[in-house]
């Protein structure tokens, strides 16, 4: 098994010279070096389905071979159980096991548990490994910095940072979709005159409604990023104002029909600013809403307020994320992530938020400490 790394030594042709070295050396024993070799490159040890290890467990049984030689312990499995399990195979098919950089270990009791030992420690390093890339991609993103994934139409990646870069001539596409959105064309609208414009996407293919709305939808035009369903000012340029993005989302969710399913759009993380984030318009109370975009819920606060019979102020919504990190950021919060405990701190600290569409401004009423009021 083998990944790629800087390291010579994981090359799996360097190991496998290292292990003839090895053999060569125990000569006096009778042991000779077969041709097969079984190397697993560039697939994770974390597994037991590599095409090489169940080639080298089928001839395990048929007693093909009587010691294997490996160069490392967490060359042959980076898991504990993985390990116990292959190891019986071997002890009971009659094959030795041989660590050419521990040989010290046999098939003695206490060579047994040093195996075990160095197995848990493969084990550890390897999820270790992967939490400190789970930690880094999270401050990556958290600080608006793009990890992976597809390169949205309208920009390019940078081949050194992966960051987005601008392409002026699908940037000003964009712009124009966005602009059509703003003026009330369906997205069925906007992609037959996008194709008759001759804007061609990355496939090649001509535009359909549902990919003119996976644009119209995409955060990313308005400069955000987003990381556990919050959104943050990211480090690309932005094709679109924010304001604009807003009230294009605002078309669209108003011209959605159909009832959602049960659940559909359920949310698990809390709303930091339930009962306290207020329209300043209305003076009155604004209340959650989350939309669907196939697999993403998009989360946000909006005016809904009936009183006196009117309808609800019009275009006054806010996306969640943005909101709850500006709040989290006056009271001195962590603003990593959103959790109960913050969502208490808040409601702690804060009389009232109130939010002013028009001038897209939060004004904070804060709880005075008892001893402190006049």
């Amino acid at each position: 098994m083998s990944v790629e790394s800087q390291d010579d030594i994981s090359s799996c042709d360097v190991q496998f010279e290292l292990c003839s070295e090895y053999i060569r050396s125990l000569r006096s024993l009778g042991l000779e070096l077969i041709e097969e070799r079984f190397s697993d490159d560039g697939l994770s040890g974390a597994t037991l389905e590599r095409p090489a290890l169940l080639r080298l467990l089928e001839v395990v049984r048929s007693r093909g071979i009587d010691r294997l030689v490996i160069y490392r312990l967490d060359r042959l499995t980076r898991n504990l159980r993985h390990f116990t399990t292959l190891f019986e195979e071997l002890k009971n098919n009659d094959v030795e096991l041989d660590v050419a950089t521990a040989p010290e270990t046999g098939a003695a009791a206490l060579d047994t548990l040093m195996r075990n030992i160095l197995a848990s420690f493969s084990e550890f390093e390897r999820d270790l490994a992967a939490t400190r890339i789970a930690e880094s991609r999270a401050h990556l993103k958290s600080h608006g910095r793009r990890i992976a994934g597809a390169t949205p139409f309208g920009y390019n990646a940078d081949p050194r940072t992966k960051q987005l870069v601008v392409c002026a001539e699908k940037a000003e596409a964009i712009r124009r979709m966005f602009t059509l959105a703003d003026q009330g064309l369906p997205p069925s609208a906007i992609a037959a005159f996008g194709n008759a414009q001759g804007w061609v996407m990355g496939s090649g293919n001509p535009w359909t409604a549902r990919q003119e709305l996976a644009i119209l939808t995409n955060h990313t035009y308005a400069g955000m990023v987003e990381h556990q369903n919050s959104f943050y000012a990211g480090c690309h340029q932005a094709l679109i104002d924010r304001e604009l993005y807003y009230r294009v989302q605002d078309r669209i969710a108003g011209r959605r029909t159909a009832a959602p399913r049960k659940n559909a759009n359920r949310v698990t993380r809390p709303w930091v600013l339930r009962g306290i984030l207020i329209c300043e318009n209305c003076g009155k109370p604004m209340g959650t809403h989350t939309v669907r975009f196939g697999p993403v819920v998009r989360l946000y606060y909006r005016c809904r307020s009936t009183a006196g019979g009117r309808e609800a102020c019009k275009g006054v919504m806010i996306n969640a994320g943005e909101v709850e990190m500006a709040v989290l950021k006056e009271i001195g919060a962590d603003m990593r992530m959103v959790s109960r405990e913050q969502a208490a701190r808040a409601k702690e600290a804060l009389r009232s938020v109130s939010y002013n569409a028009a001038e897209r401004t939060l004004k904070f009423v804060r709880i005075e400490p008892p001893g402190q009021s006049s």
